[in-house]
């Protein structure tokens, strides 16, 4: 979408900032403009102008420009969770769009007693029941997963849904349901996890159509009746102490170093390590307390609570602490050198100006110093699985380990890290040898009662028995 920013000089000498955006045509034809002043600098005004962009987007959708590799122009739109392209000219496109608001609107006044196509309620779902619920991430993930829904159940009625039309859908996304691309012109196939998500989202919509009464016939999910493919099981990524090193030296002279010292020492989701405040962190103890993460949506930035919504507090290294306080005197630096142009958040990680960081590119950096010293395979996650790992090798007892990481449940950490429990077999013998084997060295002196076997050939069967026999 078309938009400018430009500067206004009032009556009164001031200079004041102005966003102006094409808003589209009105019945007539005509162009239309949005636009408003008043911001004191270009930086606000283009904030600004960019949320109203979205906020428009959104309710009245958005025309795209596509030129073809022999330099073939089509147009197209996008509304909500659809798209489509291939349109000879903008005037098609947009009259195309406007027909497609108008469905939209339609559908989202459909009574829970009119039987609506799968598309038309699963719009209706996302946008009146699980907005409700969701976090906007994962609403947003949602919208995406609904895309591919509706590519192969969208025209069905609601209430003609069979098992066998899901299964073969699950089936089809499995095998291409991906982008198309050279080497996959019907499309990649989808990773096992990502079609149990969709899988799971359309039985979750399907169970609260049946709660509404919208669904009039069975559950065409339910008993587990559609067959999901099966996850390969895979051992987390770690990273070794030697890579870990390297990785720390590599990342010493940049402004990534305390963030990756820290991340691996405590095992912290990105997000919670980006939403740490000062106050967070005692210096003096060590303790530290997490209540809350950085998410990014496509309307930006938010602070938000824990993946667990609850709070979790314990000790961080004290090989950790110097490191923090050098950063901390840094910051201090920074401060000065900004003067009132830094943003005083009070991060513990920021951008040098006291911004927030954006957690994906922050994350791609990380992943970038991690490939110049021959990591492969790993990313800032990684961090967190070698932390993890680590301490239940060393004997952390699994709820600590679990406590720290905040998981909802020491399950979860079992489940994922399984392999790092010290309980194979050489480990559990030896268990099991320093507290009784002492026995065993009693029953090996002479005069103990010992069992052996001797065979029955008389009569029509042949046997084997045991005999006690004292030794």
């Amino acid at each position: 979408m078309n938009g400018s920013i430009f500067k206004r000089r009032l009556p009164s000498g001031t200079i004041t900032w102005v966003y102006k955006f094409d808003a589209g045509r009105d019945q007539n034809g005509k162009r239309l403009y949005s636009f408003k002043s008043g911001f004191e600098t270009k930086g606000a005004a283009s904030e600004a102008m960019r949320k109203a962009i979205i906020k428009f987007e959104n309710t009245h959708g958005k025309i795209n420009k596509h030129r073809g590799i022999l330099g073939t122009v089509t147009w197209g739109y996008e509304f909500g969770d659809g798209k489509k392209a291939g349109f000879a000219d903008r005037t098609a496109a947009e009259a195309e769009l406007a027909k497609e608001i108008e469905r939209r609107a339609a559908a989202e006044q459909v009574p829970a007693e009119v039987d609506p196509t799968f598309s038309e309620y699963i719009g209706y779902w996302l946008d009146k029941h699980a907005s409700r619920t969701l976090a906007p991430k994962t609403l947003e993930r949602y919208r995406e997963f609904a895309a591919y829904l509706i590519r192969h159940l969208g025209k069905t009625p609601l209430n003609e849904l069979t098992t066998a039309q899901i299964q073969r859908m699950v089936h089809d996304l499995e095998d291409h349901g991906g982008m198309v691309t050279e080497a996959y012109p019907n499309g990649r196939p989808l990773a096992p996890k990502t079609v149990r998500h969709l899988a799971t989202m359309l039985y979750t919509s399907l169970a609260e159509a049946d709660r509404l009464g919208i669904l009039k016939i069975q559950h065409p999910m339910r008993n587990k009746r559609v067959k999901l493919p099966k996850l390969p099981k895979r051992e987390p990524a770690v990273v070794d102490k030697e890579k870990l090193k390297l990785l720390f030296d590599r990342a010493r002279t940049t402004r990534l170093y305390p963030f990756i010292v820290l991340a691996s020492a405590t095992g912290c989701r990105r997000g919670e390590l980006l939403a740490l405040q000062w106050p967070d962190l005692n210096m003096t103890t060590g303790e530290l307390n997490v209540s809350k993460s950085l998410e990014q949506t496509k309307a930006g930035l938010r602070v938000k609570s824990t993946k667990s919504e609850k709070p979790r507090h314990f000790v961080v290294p004290d090989s950790v602490l110097p490191v923090l306080a050098d950063h901390h005197a840094e910051q201090d630096e920074d401060k000065r050198q900004f003067g009132p142009d830094y943003q005083h958040h009070n991060l513990v990680f920021c951008q040098p100006n006291g911004a927030y960081y954006s957690p994906d590119r922050l994350g791609a950096r990380v992943k970038e110093l991690m490939g110049k010293v021959g990591l492969e395979g790993v990313s800032l996650h990684s961090l967190r699985h070698t932390n993890a790992t680590e301490l239940l090798r060393n004997g952390v007892p699994l709820a600590e380990v679990s406590r720290r990481l905040g998981h909802a449940d020491q399950n979860i950490t079992l489940a994922i890290y399984s392999h790092a429990v010290p309980a194979d077999s050489r480990a559990a013998a030896k268990v099991w040898d320093d507290a009784l084997g002492d026995v065993i060295e009693v029953g090996k002196k002479a005069g103990a009662v010992r069992t052996v076997a001797h065979g029955c050939t008389e009569g029509p069967k042949t046997e084997a028995f045991v005999e006690r026999k004292t030794g």
